[in-house]
């Protein structure tokens, strides 16, 4: 696995976590992890455009992307957790997975 996959599968990992946490309804626990996770977020997706640049063909919806991370901050700001949780996992994970399945 490339440093690039695994970085991000890392961050991956990451969110995933948080958002169980959000589920299970542990909401301190939950907004304490997804702090450094949303920086690793960033990370991940700063590593994806460069591994986009690097590999000629590799699809990237920025768009789709640029939304999810949108309604994501729009559903912290108005404490809606659930949709928080929900934008992350069926919006953020699933794309990011269908990202490293494409990634060498």
């Amino acid at each position: 696995m490339s440093a690039q996959k695994e970085l991000v599968s890392k961050s991956v990992k990451e969110v995933e976590e948080v958002v169980e946490l959000f589920y299970q309804q542990k909401l301190q626990e939950a907004l304490a992890k997804f702090e450094p996770a949303l920086g690793e977020m960033m990370t991940a997706i700063d590593t994806i455009f460069t591994y986009r640049a690097e590999h000629e063909g590799f699809e990237l919806d920025d768009v789709k992307l640029t939304n999810t991370l949108k309604e994501a901050m729009a559903a912290l700001q108005d404490g809606d957790m659930v949709l928080l949780a929900d934008i992350l996992q069926y919006d953020y994970i699933e794309y990011m997975h269908e990202l490293l399945d494409k990634m060498e």
